[in-house]
């Protein structure tokens, strides 16, 4: 059964003059497809959370500084506040004050003593009208006098001043701000209970193929299902996930349907092919999907299809495990994170720079994505390819440092500089 995949292209603006494409496309094209496909749906529903759920999240609102960082002048250290001209310099090399009060972190300490020492200690508020700390380690103490060097006291000495780290009203995080460890003690530094984020979009991944039943004769490993969950959840996305264990129309509609209704974006692998048993096209039919392109010009990852399932995305990715994860980590996660905001649309991966120790001619009208591994050699990066078996092969991924992107009609030659996109950078 075939399915009529000549629609328009999507464009940010309704009001946009729309551009039919073709069934097979490039992966330019592809990728600009999927760019304005991920405008309409780039506005996510906001949650508010405690900030104990805060990592891994997306952050909605930019916020600011409500009180400054330190609030207060405070210590930096364990030691003695006084003020500086309230000692007699002259002809001295060394000074004596009297030590009256102790003043820890919490306090609110009344006005300083003129002419007296306090003991103060890290993180303790400044008493008004003293001007320097000197260190515990630096003094000593006898019949209630405290006794230092003149060489230690500088006015500012050991003083954290108020707003010194931000004043009030500074920005501290930008809307769209991916929040770790980092950033959770910027919130709390605020006395932040409770925050804006966005919810995340949930995923449904689904897998088919009688191989995968278990009584199947020739039993095998579903392998995509837990590879494709796993980048996923590296995203901080929600990810439920169905393996369809037989080559049933009905069974395969059947968990469609059920996973749609989970789900804000559905990922299928296998069954996108031309086979007898490839039944995504068919069922996706009868579910009353469109489809946006049907294949792209790439190698490995050809059979890659994108389509819409009433407004949600559904990306249909080849069942050969290496070709499942090219096409996830070049297409269905960047999508992913421009639409959360972690990822501003056409900002640019992290990228590997080197000569090639090896040549590779690709087909002419297919954009090919290599796995190389690499190292340093003396002031240079060195590229080697690592030796795949094919669209199947996941091995290849353990040894490999990052993927070579070589555009349709390019070659490489050995000793051309090349770019990679490192695994951290995908």
């Amino acid at each position: 059964m075939s399915m009529d995949c000549r629609v328009p292209l999507p464009q940010a603006s309704a009001a946009s003059k729309q551009t039919p494409i073709a069934s097979m496309v490039d992966f330019e094209h592809a990728q600009a497809v999927l760019s304005a496909l991920a405008d309409t749906l780039r506005v996510p529903e906001i949650e508010h959370i405690p900030l104990s759920q805060a990592n891994g999240r997306i952050l909605a609102n930019e916020l600011h500084a409500v009180v400054p960082r330190p609030e207060a002048d405070i210590s930096a250290m364990d030691g003695y506040a006084f003020c500086c001209a309230d000692i007699p310099v002259p002809g001295q090399h060394s000074a004596a004050i009297p030590l009256q009060n102790y003043i820890v972190a919490g306090d609110q300490p009344e006005a300083h003593r003129r002419g007296t020492a306090a003991t103060i200690l890290t993180g303790a508020r400044l008493p008004a009208g003293a001007d320097c700390v000197i260190a515990r380690e630096r003094v000593t103490i006898q019949d209630g006098m405290l006794h230092f060097a003149l060489s230690d006291m500088t006015v500012g000495r050991n003083i954290r001043r108020a707003g010194e780290e931000f004043a009030a009203g500074a920005r501290l995080l930008p809307a769209g701000q991916k929040l770790d460890w980092r950033h959770i003690a910027l919130l709390a530094s605020q006395n932040i209970k409770h925050l804006a984020v966005y919810r995340p979009r949930r995923v449904g991944v689904l897998a088919n193929g009688a191989e995968f039943g278990a009584h199947a004769q020739d039993c095998r490993a579903e392998i995509n299902t837990p590879m494709l969950t796993a980048m996923l959840a590296a995203m901080g996305l929600p990810v439920l996930h169905r393996v369809v264990g037989s080559d049933s129309q009905q069974d395969l509609q059947a968990a469609v349907s059920e996973l749609a209704a989970q789900s804000d974006i559905l990922i299928t692998t296998g069954g996108i092919s031309v086979g007898e048993t490839d039944n995504i096209l068919p069922v996706m039919k009868s579910l009353g999907a469109s489809c946006l392109f049907r294949k792209v010009k790439i190698r490995p990852g050809k059979p890659f299809t994108v389509m819409l399932l009433g407004q949600k995305p559904v990306f249909c990715l080849p069942g050969n495990p290496g070709a499942a994860a090219i096409c996830a980590q070049f297409f269905v996660l960047p999508f992913l994170r421009s639409l959360t905001g972690a990822e501003p649309k056409g900002s640019a991966p992290a990228i590997m720079r080197g000569r090639s120790s090896f040549s590779y001619a690709p087909p002419a009208d297919a954009t090919c994505f290599v796995p190389v591994y690499y190292a340093q050699s003396g002031k240079e990066g060195v590229f080697s390819l690592v030796p795949s078996q094919g669209s199947s092969d996941v091995l290849c991924f353990s040894h490999a440092s990052g993927i070579l992107h070589v555009p349709a009609g390019s070659s490489i030659n050995v000793g051309d500089w090349c770019e990679a996109i490192p695994f951290s950078g995908l």
